[in-house]
């Protein structure tokens, strides 16, 4: 029965489903050529499965992944967000699929509705992803793909790559057990919009308006409350929490509530919400009011000046600050944790203090660069961050910060390696350029870019200059063939002579020269050999800032 203003709204229908009744639901579901391609890398597809299996060894009821929004649209069901989740998810079954032969039936039956598939992917992408992943038997092949040149499908085969890493260490039964959980109790919010107006009026609301840590509250609640505190107790408590609070954007407390449990007893959230784990480290640290009352605040105050460039450790704060800020810089702060945990217990150690931020610094870009074995990286740094009080175990043999001898060669191999197609080659130089003597802190969102000094283009010029076009390939993403300019400088230098890029690179009014760039000042002529001597130099800076200098690679340099 209609109510007293009508009944309900029309355009949309929300419904909380699992993995399994989404990928089956018809008609079926499409990414729209207006979307994006696949962009995921190895860090999202990595943490999704990580995430996975967490909630699946915990028993929990169900591991919600979020919303998607879907739009009709010509008998199919339009992706306007979700792509992401449910095309690496997929693969996730396919490769399950692939290597239970017991259990193909059923996981290709939530690939392919007989013979159409349940899931296509831009038109760019959907026949190469049909025929390595919805058909039968090909995802290992997909996962030893070299490079195709186009990044969605780059992207494909490193996921595949990646889901192959992640779970070859099950066995055949817990994999088998591993996959029913996640097709079962995989949960998802699948809003259904008549129009694309409705799906990007829902993405937007999601998105702009609202609080993003809708579990800040509960927890606080539930810690507050059930916590068996005097009212004068739980009166501080709340003044305390609220001041904390107030410290930081919601999105930073939001951060610090996650990293929590990590930081008291290294477990993970499954979800801001997530009460009972966190409940759990909070009773395992010494109880609520420890928590509320002293660690609660210090943890805050260690965040609160890394956010602000801040850090007092006496006179190693400049270093560390510097450090810090680099790191900061990296897209996931996995290295933060360790460094709140390390701030709230010694930072009036100086060099104590010194030489931890230096080992963090270098093991946080040694898992950027590949080096850590993804499948111990997360491990690391939960050790390092439970373990500040204890030297030994952060920098003695198999500390939790200390690299090992291949994992120092596999930096210097990484540096030393030609950077095709590479998203981290502007981060790397800009950490480059922080270890540079009058090197200057450069953020990712500033107006820099990478340049490539011999075009990777060509141009008669240079090709006269590099005529062996193998060899100019490999010189032209080499670390030293690199500097750092603006979006407007980059765009007229392009394949212009050394000469003429030289005049542009320190010419041009109010454009700022940075140390990489003031580097190549007495390099009259650019050469294979400019290059191969360049690369080394930057090599040797770097690894010497991360006190590599009695380490395998540094030595090679």
């Amino acid at each position: 029965m209609a109510g007293t203003f009508g009944g309900k709204p029309v355009g949309l229908v929300s419904d909380i489903l699992n993995l399994e009744m989404v990928l089956t639901r018809k008609p079926a579901l499409k990414v729209p050529r207006y979307q994006r391609a696949y962009t995921w890398g190895e860090r999202e597809v990595r943490q999704l499965i990580q995430d996975l299996r967490r909630a699946f060894q915990r028993g929990a009821t169900f591991y919600f992944i979020g919303q998607i929004v879907l739009v009709k649209n010509n008998g199919k069901l339009e992706i306007s967000d979700g792509q992401q989740r449910l095309a690496t998810l997929t693969m996730i079954i396919a490769y399950v699929r692939d290597r239970l032969p017991g259990r193909a039936k059923q996981c290709q039956s939530l690939i392919m509705d007989g013979d159409r598939p349940r899931l296509l992917l831009r038109d760019e992408d959907a026949s190469f992803y049909r025929g390595f992943v919805q058909e039968p038997g090909k995802m290992s092949a997909l996962a030893q793909e070299a490079e195709w040149g186009v990044d969605s499908k780059d992207l494909l085969c490193l996921a595949a790559r990646t889901i192959e890493s992640a779970l070859r260490d099950l066995d055949d039964r817990a994999l088998d057990a591993f996959m029913s959980y996640v097709a079962r109790a995989c949960t998802i919010n699948v809003v259904d919009a008549d129009e694309r107006g409705c799906a990007q009026t829902v993405f937007n609301t999601l998105n702009k308006r609202g609080s993003p840590l809708s579990g800040a509250d509960i927890i606080k609640s539930d810690l507050i409350e059930n916590a068996g505190l005097t009212d004068a107790e739980a009166n501080e408590a709340a003044r305390k929490w609220e001041e904390i609070e107030d410290m930081f954007q919601r999105e930073n407390f939001a951060y610090l509530l996650e990293w929590m449990p990590f930081l008291l007893t290294g477990e993970f959230l499954l979800s801001p919400g997530d009460l009972a784990t966190f409940r759990g480290a909070v009773e395992r640290a010494g109880g609520v009011r420890t928590f509320l009352l002293e660690r609660m605040p210090k943890y805050a105050e260690a965040l609160r000046a890394i956010l602000t460039d801040s850090i007092d450790v006496g006179a190693a704060s400049r270093e560390v600050n510097r450090r810090v800020k680099l790191m900061k810089e990296v897209k996931v702060w996995d290295w933060a944790p360790a460094a709140i945990a390390f701030l709230s217990a010694h930072s009036s150690e100086t060099e104590r203090a010194r030489r931890f931020f230096q080992a963090l610094d270098l093991y946080c870009f040694a898992c950027e660069l590949g080096v850590i074995d993804t499948r111990v990286r997360d491990d690391r740094y939960a050790r390092a961050a439970c373990h500040v009080d204890d030297d030994r175990l952060l920098h003695g043999p198999k500390g939790a910060l200390a690299l090992t001898e291949a994992e120092r060669r596999g930096v210097f191999e990484a540096l030393n390696r030609s950077r095709k197609r590479d998203p981290l080659r502007r981060l790397l130089l800009l950490r480059v350029e922080g270890a540079l003597r009058e090197g200057s802190f450069v953020s990712m969102n500033g107006d820099v870019t990478a340049e490539h000094i011999l075009p990777k283009g060509g141009s008669p010029w240079w090709n006269e200059r590099f005529p062996d076009p193998k060899m100019r390939k490999e010189l032209t993403h080499l670390l030293g063939n690199f500097t750092l300019v603006t979006h407007d400088q980059n765009k007229r230098a392009e394949n212009k002579s050394y000469p003429e890029k030289r005049r542009i690179f320190f010419d041009t009014p109010g454009a700022p020269i940075y140390a990489l760039t003031r580097d190549i000042v007495g390099i009259e002529e650019w050469s294979q050999e400019a290059i191969e001597s360049r690369t080394e130099r930057l090599v040797a800076h770097l690894c010497n800032d991360w006190g590599m200098h009695d380490g395998a690679g540094a030595r090679a340099a």
